[in-house]
C-alpha cells in the first residue's frame, strides 16, 4: 500500500540556478544481498581465467593472478561506485591494473628489457605476443598483460552493472571473457567445462538476491512517495541454504553432465595462432644440409659434448620446403617457454630421456639440438616451430650454449605397418609438392618400384633402392637439388652414383613424394664417442641427415637411408606388417610426431592463407558489431521509450531521455533535484528560446504523469515531449566538444544507467 503526500512547493523563479551536483552517499555497512551478490560476480570474473589458465605453463600462477585481478576489481568498483560517478569509478581504478603491469615487467619480463619499455611494448603487443607463442605459453608480462587487463575490465563492467541493478547485464563481460578465452586457447587447452559451472554457480548467486543496492526500501521522499515497508523477509539460513544447494547443483551440472552430453562429439576448435604467422629471422632461412659435406670431410671436428645415462641421437632440424635446388627450414619460430606442447599423436613405446648439452663454437646457426619429440629445453629465449618440431635460440647462435634437454623417444619394435595408412587432406600435399623442372628419373624409379603396395611398402621400397644401388662417399661435393640427383640416381637394377646424407635424405623425400607420400629431411647427430661416466662427444662426422615418411596415427615415421658410411642404419623402423594394403582412409590428424616432432600438422600455404583470411574476416566483423552495437542498442532504446506504450510512459520515457542527455554532458544531477530543478538545468545547457515552451510543457507533463495520474497527458503532448527530447539532445551534440559530437552515440554509459520503473510505486526515474 503506497500513502501519496503532495510534494514540496517548488520554488517559482523562472530559472532557478541548478544545485551543485553531490557525491553519492557513503553505503555502510553493505546492504544485505552485498557479499553474495559480490561473490558471483568475482566468479563469473575468474570464470574466463580459469579457462584460460590452462594453456600456460606453469598454470598455478596464471591462476593466481588472474583469480586475485577479479577479486580487487569487483571489491574496488563496488566501493568506488558507492560514491563516484561511472565514468570516475572506472577512471579511478585503471591505476591498479597498470601497476600490476609494471610490476609485471620488473619481476617477469618479456622480449623487451627495462620496466617502462617492457611494459609499453606489453600494452601495445600482448595479444601479438599470445598467438606467436608455442602453446603452453610462458608466463610472463608479454602474455599476461592481455589477460590481466580484459579480466580488470570485465570486473568492473560487472560490479557497475550490478550496482545499477541490471544483474543479467551484470552477468555479460564474465560470458564474453570466457568466450574469448575458450577462443584463444584452440585446442591447446582441455575443454572449459569447469570454467562454465563457475560462470553458472555465479549466475544463480547474482539473480538469488533480493533486492540491488540501489533499491530504496522506504520509497523516495524527494518526490513525495512513502512505500510502506515490505513484510520480513524468509530466514537468511534458509536462504543461503537454498542458494548454495542451487549452485553446487549448477555448477556439477556443467562440470560432470557436460563431458557426458559431449561424449561423442568429435570436433575440434580452430587453433587462432595458425592465423598469424611470426616473424622469420633470416638467419633461420640458411640450409643445414650445406653444412654436411664439409663435414663429413673433415669428419674429427668437435660439435658437442652429451652427458647422459646412455647414448642417444640428436635432432638438429627438420625441412620440408623444396625450392628445386635446396630444402629451406618452414614459418617462423614461435616463443616458447621451458615446457614445450605433448606430441600428437604421441610417438609409440615413447621413452623420456633426458640429456646435457654443451655446445662447442663450431656449431653454426640458431638451431638446438634436441632429443626426439623434445618437451623441455634448457635455453634461455626458446623458440619453437611445432610443425617440425625444430627449436631455436631466439637470442641467436647456439655455439657455447650449455643446457638441458627432455624428449620422447620412440620405440619402433613391435609396430604394426598393416594399420598405417595414408593421410588424407589438404594440409599435407605441401609435403607432396615437388616444384616444376623435376628429371625423369624420378617417374621411371617409382613406377619401377613403388607404383603398388602398401603405403608402408612403397616408403620402405625407395628407402632399400637407394641403398642397395649406391654408395656412400664422403668426398662428394654437396649439393642436393634436381641436377645433383638426377646425376646420382640410376634405373632401378642399375647401378648408382656415390654421394653423402645429404644427397640420399634429398633423394629419398624426392622419391616418396613422386610416390604420393608425404615426405620431408630431417638433420641430426649420431650419438657420437663415449668419453666415459656417461660423457660422449659428437663431431662433424657424426652429422648425418635422413628422410621422413608421414604415416597417419603413427606422425613422422624417420628412414635412415645412406648406404654405408658412418651413419650406416636400417633402411627404416623394424614395423611389422610390411606389405600392408593402404586400408581405409583414416581421419586427419592434427600433427605429428613419430618421435620427431608434434604438435599441429603443417598446413599448406593457401589453406594457412585461407585460415588467415578467415580469421581476418572474423576479427574485422566482431570489431565492427562491437562498434555498432552501442548506438544500435541507445537508438532502439530511444525509439521504444518515446514510441510505445501509453501516453504516460512516453512521457517519463522522454523524461528519461532528457536527464540522459544531461548526464552525457555535465556531471550527473543531485538525487534531490526535482522537475522544476531538472528542466532548469537543461536550459542552462541549452538556452534556446525556441526549445523553453517545450521544456516547461514537458515539465508539467511529468508532474501529470508522476503525481496526478496522468491528466491532460495524451497522445499530442506525448508527441510534443518527444519532439523536445529529440532538438534538446541534438543541440546538446552541436554545443559540444567535436569529440564528444563524434563520440555521442558511442558512448555506453547511459546503457549502464539505472532507469527506474515507468509506472508503480518508487517512480525513482523521475528524479
Amino acid at each position: 500500500m503506497a500513502t501519496v503526500t503532495a510534494p514540496a512547493p517548488e520554488q517559482t523563479a523562472p530559472n532557478p540556478a541548478p544545485a551543485a551536483p553531490t557525491r553519492r552517499p557513503r553505503v555502510f555497512p553493505p546492504p544485505p544481498g552485498t557479499l553474495p551478490a559480490a561473490t558471483g560476480l568475482v566468479l563469473t570474473t575468474y570464470a574466463g581465467g580459469a579457462a584460460l589458465a590452462p594453456s600456460y605453463a606453469p598454470s598455478a600462477p596464471v591462476h593466481a593472478v588472474l583469480a586475485a585481478t577479479a577479486v580487487v576489481s569487483v571489491t574496488l568498483a563496488l566501493l568506488l561506485r558507492t560514491r563516484y560517478s561511472e565514468l570516475r569509478t572506472v577512471l579511478t581504478g585503471v591505476p591498479l591494473p597498470l601497476a600490476a603491469v609494471l610490476l609485471g615487467a620488473a619481476r617477469l619480463p618479456g622480449e623487451e628489457t627495462g620496466v617502462l619499455r617492457g611494459a609499453g611494448e606489453a600494452l601495445l603487443h600482448s595479444g601479438a605476443r599470445i598467438l606467436t607463442t608455442t602453446a603452453p605459453v610462458p608466463p610472463n608480462v608479454d602474455t599476461l598483460t592481455l589477460p590481466l587487463l580484459a579480466t580488470w575490465l570485465a570486473g568492473t563492467a560487472a560490479a557497475l552493472a550490478w550496482r545499477d541493478e541490471r544483474r543479467v547485464l551484470a552477468l555479460l563481460p564474465g560470458l564474453l571473457l570466457l568466450v574469448g578465452a575458450v577462443v584463444l586457447n584452440g585446442p591447446v587447452a582441455p575443454p572449459g567445462f569447469t570454467s562454465i559451472g563457475l560462470l553458472g554457480a555465479a549466475a544463480v548467486l547474482v539473480m538469488s538476491v533480493r533486492s540491488g543496492p540501489g533499491t530504496d526500501g522506504a520509497g523516495s521522499p524527494a518526490l513525495g512517495i512513502q512505500v510502506d515497508e515490505r513484510p520480513a523477509a524468509p530466514s537468511r539460513v534458509r536462504d543461503a541454504a537454498v542458494t548454495g544447494t542451487v549452485c553446487v547443483l549448477t555448477a556439477a551440472t556443467a562440470v560432470f553432465g557436460g563431458p557426458l552430453l559431449l561424449a561423442g562429439w568429435s570436433a575440434e576448435p580452430a587453433d587462432p595462432r595458425a592465423a598469424l604467422v611470426p616473424p622469420m629471422d633470416s638467419q633461420q632461412a640458411l640450409n643445414p644440409l650445406s653444412y654436411l659435406p664439409g663435414w663429413a670431410a673433415r669428419p674429427d671436428g668437435h660439435l658437442l659434448t652429451v652427458e647422459s645415462e646412455g647414448p642417444v641421437e640428436l635432432r638438429w632440424v627438420a625441412l620440408a620446403d623444396f625450392t628445386g635446388t635446396t630444402w629451406l627450414p618452414e614459418s617462423g619460430y614461435r616463443n616458447a617457454g621451458q615446457t614445450l606442447p605433448e606430441p600428437v599423436p604421441p610417438p609409440p613405446g615413447a621413452e623420456t630421456v633426458t640429456a646435457r648439452i654443451t655446445v662447442g663454437d663450431d656449431l653454426p646457426g640458431s638451431w638446438v639440438p634436441v632429443v626426439g619429440v623434445p618437451r623441455r629445453v634448457g635455453v634461455d629465449a626458446p623458440g619453437y616451430d611445432a610443425l617440425t618440431g625444430t627449436v631455436v635460440n631466439l637470442d641467436g647462435g647456439v655455439a657455447g650454449h650449455s643446457y638441458e634437454v627432455s624428449g620422447e623417444l620412440a620405440d619402433w619394435s613391435g609396430v604394426d605397418a598393416s594399420r598405417a595408412a595414408p593421410p588424407v587432406g589438404d594440409v599435407y600435399e605441401l609435403y607432396r609438392d615437388l616444384p616444376p623442372g623435376a628429371p625423369p628419373i624420378l617417374d621411371e624409379v617409382v613406377s619401377e618400384i613403388a607404383s603398388e603396395g602398401g603405403y608402408h611398402h612403397r616408403a620402405r621400397a625407395i628407402a632399400d633402392y637407394l641403398r642397395d644401388s649406391h654408395s656412400f662417399d664422403p668426398t662428394t661435393p654437396g649439393g642436393h637439388g634436381y641436377a645433383h640427383i638426377d646425376a646420382l640416381l640410376a634405373a632401378p637394377g642399375g647401378r648408382g652414383g656415390a654421394g653423402t646424407s645429404e644427397q640420399f635424405a634429398s633423394a629419398f623425400a624426392m622419391l616418396a613424394r613422386a610416390a604420393g607420400l608425404p615426405s620431408r629431411v630431417a638433420v641430426g647427430f649420431a650419438p657420437g664417442t663415449e668419453r666415459g661416466d656417461g660423457e660422449y662427444e659428437v663431431r662433424t662426422g657424426d652429422a648425418y641427415a635422413w628422410g621422413e615418411v608421414y604415416f597417419d596415427g603413427l606422425g613422422w615415421v624417420p628412414f635412415h637411408v645412406t648406404p654405408g658410411g658412418e651413419d650406416e642404419q636400417s633402411a627404416g623402423p623394424d614395423l611389422e606388417g610390411g606389405e600392408s594394403s593402404d586400408g581405409p582412409e583414416a581421419e586427419e590428424f592434427e600433427g605429428s610426431s613419430g618421435g620427431q616432432d608434434q604438435g599441429e600438422a603443417a598446413p599448406g600455404r593457401e589453406g594457412g592463407d585461407r585460415r588467415g583470411a578467415v580469421w581476418a574476416a572474423v576479427f574485422a566483423g566482431t570489431l565492427l558489431a562491437v562498434l555498432l552495437l552501442v548506438p544500435a542498442s541507445r537508438l532502439t532504446r530511444r525509439a521504444l521509450r518515446l514510441g510505445t506504450g501509453p501516453p504516460t510512459d512516453r512521457v517519463l520515457g522522454a523524461w528519461r531521455e532528457l536527464r540522459d542527455g544531461i548526464r552525457m554532458s555535465t556531471a550527473e544531477p543531485p538525487a534531490g533535484h526535482t522537475v522544476t530543478d531538472t528542466v532548469a538545468l537543461a536550459r542552462d545547457l541549452v538556452p534556446s528560446p525556441a526549445l523553453a515552451p517545450g521544456l516547461d510543457r514537458l515539465a508539467s507533463a511529468v508532474n501529470s504523469a508522476g503525481f496526478g495520474g496522468g491528466i491532460g497527458v495524451d497522445a499530442e503532448v506525448a508527441a510534443g515531449a518527444a519532439r523536445t527530447v529529440r532538438d534538446h539532445q541534438r543541440a546538446l551534440r552541436k554545443g559540444g566538444p567535436r569529440i564528444r559530437r563524434l563520440a555521442w552515440w558511442f558512448d555506453p554509459r547511459p546503457l549502464l544507467w539505472r532507469d527506474g520503473p515507468a509506472t508503480g510505486r518508487g517512480r525513482r526515474g523521475l528524479r
